[in-house]
């Protein structure tokens, strides 16, 4: 395996970009075991917290699987969310600005869903996930962690085509990272306000008042774009 050693600019685009073009070229195989946390963050010259970060977000993508105790694994499906993204990339032209006004009708039907379909387990999971970005102490960990709130809310909805196209749109949302990461500071105040009003209509069951607040966080998101 032949990682670069990164510029510390944009360490997590970076991170994942280089394990997704590990899996694309096959030296990296599905079923196969990643290296260590310890290992990836030397031979890439970046943090520990930098590697984990962006494990996370692979794993939630549908790229790895992380097993507790075990490792992390490359799964069947990395190559086939590849596929799909780039048909997305090269044919359809998306630009941010549509592909967020895309989420506002999709995500808002998401969180919908979640509200009446979540079971308990995953209503405290989409919480805990809430008090981790309200926590979180950098913006990276910040865009990091919203996302995963996304991707559990679409999970929630049991609907396993809503779960696919959510981590489609997250893939694509990566390449945007730099982006993203560059109008959160102006928007972690309310995204934060917003989202922690989303988890109490998910918990209450208030199918309606979720779809009304992701909607609602999506356009502010897309509102500072501009």
């Amino acid at each position: 395996m032949n990682f670069k050693v990164i510029n510390k600019k944009s360490t997590l685009e970076i991170i994942i970009q280089q394990i997704k073009n590990q899996i694309k070229k096959g030296i990296l195989k599905p079923g196969e075991k990643l290296p260590s946390e310890r290992k990836l963050a030397n031979q890439l010259g970046v943090s520990r917290a930098s590697v984990r970060e962006a494990i996370q977000a692979l794993a939630f993508s549908g790229y790895l699987e992380v097993i507790q105790g075990k490792g992390t694994y490359i799964l069947e499906m990395a190559t086939q969310y590849d596929e799909i993204v780039n048909f997305f990339s090269e044919f359809s032209n998306y630009s941010l600005d549509y592909l967020m006004e895309a989420r506002i009708m999709l995500e808002g039907e998401f969180a919908r869903l979640a509200a009446l379909n979540a079971n308990q387990e995953e209503i405290d999971l989409v919480e805990r996930i809430f008090n981790e970005i309200a926590s979180s102490k950098d913006l990276n960990s910040f865009v990091v962690k919203d996302l995963e709130f996304h991707l559990t809310i679409a999970k929630a909805t049991h609907n396993p085509i809503m779960n696919g196209l959510m981590k489609i749109i997250g893939e694509m949302l990566y390449k945007e990272t730099r982006k993203i990461i560059e109008i959160s500071g102006d928007t972690r105040k309310n995204t934060i306000e917003t989202t922690r009003n989303l988890v109490q209509a998910i918990k209450q069951r208030n199918a309606e008042k979720a779809k009304e607040l992701m909607s609602e966080h999506i356009r502010n998101i897309r509102a500072s774009l501009e």
